[in-house]
C-alpha cells in the first residue's frame, strides 16, 4: 500500500470506475488532512529527540560543575506547635499530603459553680466535657482544609486555611499570614429550624511572628449566625491575641485573648486561655484552663459566660498528631 501522503493525494484526481470524475471534495480534505498528520508527527518526533539531547547535554554539563553551598531562605519552623491553639487557630499549617487528626477536650468548672464545691464535681471532671473531633489535610504546603464535630449542639464544621506569607529565616519575609474561613452546621435534631437557619459563617485573618523563641499572633475575625436570639447580633466581630513561649524543643507555654469588639450575646464576656504544649515528636499535647467550654472561634465569642480572672475557668487538653500519607 502506498502511504505516502502526496501520492494518495495525487490519486484523488485520477479516474473512478474507467470514469475521467473528479474525486470528491471531502475525500481531497481527508488527503490533505492527513498529510498534515503526517508533517506534524515528524516534527514532533525531531522535537522529542531535540529536547532528549539538551537534557543529556546539561545533565553531563551540570555533573562536571563544582558543588557549591546554596543559601536558602527557608520559613521559620515553629511559629507555634500546633494548628490550633487551646481555641484559636494559629498561622501553622500541614505540610502537603498529610493528615493531622485532633481531639479537643473541655470539661467543667473547677470550682463547681452553682454553690458546690470544687471536690463535689471532681474540680470539674465529673461535669459534661465537650469535645471536638477533627481530621485537616494538607492539599499542599500552604493549603489545608478540615472538617470536624463537637459535643454542644452537635456542631459539624468544614473549613480551610492559607498561607499567604511565610516568615523566613533571613527576615526577607519579617511575618508569617494565614486566612482561614469555615461553616458551622447546627445538627441538633428536633430544633423546627431550615437548613439555613442552621448555618455559621466565619473567617479570620491570621498575623504571626517569632521573636527568638517567643511568638506573638493577631487575629482579627468575624462571624455570621444564621440564626440569633433577638437580643443578639447577627455578626460578632473580635481580635484574638496568642502568645507562645518556647522553654525548650519539647516544651512551650501559651496563651490567648479572644475580646468581642462591639455588639455582644447577651451575659457572655471576653474568653482567657493558658496552656503548656508537649511536643512528643509524634503528638502534641496541649494541657489548658480556659474559661471557655466551646471550641472553634465563632463559638467562643457567642457563647461564653465565664470570667477567667474571677475564677471561672475548667481544665481541658487538646490532643494533635500528624500521619504521612505515603504521597
Amino acid at each position: 500500500m502506498n502511504r505516502n501522503p502526496v501520492m494518495r493525494l495525487s490519486a484523488a484526481t485520477q479516474v473512478i470506475n474507467g470514469e475521467g470524475i473528479q474525486a470528491p471534495e471531502q475525500f481531497v480534505t481527508q488527503e490533505i488532512r492527513a498529510r498534515l498528520k503526517y508533517k506534524n508527527h515528524q516534527h514532533m518526533k525531531v522535537i522529542i529527540l531535540a529536547v532528549m539531547v539538551l537534557l543529556m547535554v546539561y545533565g553531563a554539563a551540570d555533573a562536571q560543575l563544582p558543588r557549591e553551598r546554596v543559601e536558602t531562605d527557608d520559613p521559620v519552623d515553629n511559629v507555634f506547635r500546633a494548628t490550633t491553639n487551646i481555641g484559636i487557630s494559629t498561622v501553622r499549617n500541614l505540610s502537603a499530603h498529610t493528615l493531622n487528626s485532633t481531639v479537643l477536650h473541655t470539661f467543667g468548672i473547677i470550682h463547681g459553680g452553682d454553690g458546690r464545691r470544687g471536690i463535689d464535681s471532681f474540680f470539674g471532671l465529673d461535669d459534661g466535657a465537650n469535645t471536638r473531633i477533627g481530621l485537616a489535610y494538607g492539599i499542599t504546603d500552604k493549603l489545608s482544609v478540615n472538617i470536624g464535630r463537637m459535643t454542644f449542639n452537635k456542631i459539624v464544621d468544614f473549613g480551610g486555611k492559607y498561607n499567604v506569607f511565610r516568615q523566613t529565616t533571613s527576615n526577607s519575609m519579617p511575618i508569617e499570614l494565614a486566612v482561614k474561613t469555615s461553616v458551622g452546621i447546627n445538627t441538633t435534631p428536633g430544633t423546627g429550624f431550615d437548613f439555613s437557619e442552621r448555618l455559621t459563617y466565619f473567617g479570620s485573618v491570621m498575623i504571626a511572628r517569632k521573636f527568638d523563641g517567643f511568638s506573638l499572633q493577631l487575629t482579627p475575625m468575624m462571624a455570621h449566625f444564621s440564626r440569633t436570639a433577638e437580643v443578639n447580633p447577627e455578626e460578632l466581630y473580635g481580635l484574638g491575641f496568642l502568645v507562645n513561649y518556647e522553654l525548650n524543643d519539647r516544651f512551650a507555654i501559651s496563651g490567648e485573648y479572644l475580646p468581642v469588639i462591639g455588639d455582644r450575646n447577651v451575659a457572655t464576656h471576653d474568653a482567657v486561655a493558658v496552656a503548656l504544649n508537649i511536643d512528643t515528636g509524634g503528638h502534641v499535647f496541649q494541657l489548658f484552663f480556659t474559661s471557655s467550654q466551646w471550641h472553634n472561634e465563632p463559638f467562643i465569642m457567642a457563647n461564653n459566660r465565664d470570667r477567667f480572672w474571677k475564677g471561672d475557668f475548667r481544665f481541658g487538653f487538646n490532643i494533635h498528631r500528624v500521619f504521612g500519607t505515603g504521597r
